[in-house]
């Protein structure tokens, strides 16, 4: 007679498909949101929002503490909706995607700006100790940046970059971002060697990067 109580007091799971599915795309936001936390903040902004609404236990939390309960169709909208905000975002941050988008006809081509030569510890050390300076100085410019060879990889959205060791134990960085044409000559690179890279300068965002960057001979 117990055990039939006991038996009866147990509270199975019901494991659904679309709680997998939750699962697949909190997991993937989260992982995507932290990756461009510091490269694209607004972007990783609209993944961890989707990790909200499609991860079970935060979206039941979330839903608690506002007091609302979303249904699986507005939940769906809503993370389709932020994903195409987030593409657009991503979209808009990439110069050669702006530059296709913007120009609606041929330009007389401008004659080339100054390179300005620098060392990676140095343009890091310009934006540590004042990152409104070293706007006013390196930003929109094309930079010719030295230094010794950190990381060669990809980042969320398969965009090769470098990026540059500045000082010691320190966890920004130089970052070069470099086009998929470039991927052979990378590909001839190695952690540690001394390369000089050529680019224009964005700013900083978490990392000084650098875009449309090439290797210099």
């Amino acid at each position: 007679m117990n055990n039939t109580n006991q038996s009866s007091d147990v509270k199975t799971k019901n494991i659904t498909l679309g709680s997998i599915i939750g699962w697949i795309i909190g997991v993937l936001s989260i992982l995507t949101g932290v990756i461009f936390i510091f490269s694209k903040p607004s972007v990783a902004i609209a993944y961890l929002l989707i990790a909200c609404l499609s991860l079970p236990p935060l979206s039941r939390y979330v839903q608690s503490k506002l007091n609302i309960k979303l249904s699986k169709g507005v939940k769906i909208i809503l993370v389709l909706i932020l994903l195409l905000i987030a593409g657009m975002l991503s979209v808009s941050g990439n110069p050669e995607i702006n530059t296709i988008i913007k120009s609606g006809d041929v330009k007389a081509p401008t004659p080339p700006s100054e390179i300005i030569k620098v060392t990676a510890l140095k343009i890091y050390n310009d934006y540590k100790d004042n990152e409104v300076s070293a706007d006013a100085k390196y930003k929109g410019k094309t930079v010719s940046v030295s230094g010794q060879i950190n990381t060669i990889g990809k980042d969320i959205i398969d965009t090769p970059y470098v990026s540059l060791d500045t000082e010691q134990y320190s966890i920004m960085m130089v970052q070069c971002m470099f086009s998929q044409k470039d991927l052979v000559e990378l590909g001839g690179l190695s952690k540690g060697q001394k390369v000089t890279l050529q680019g224009e300068v964005s700013g900083k965002l978490g990392n000084v990067l650098i875009r449309g960057c090439q290797v210099v001979k």
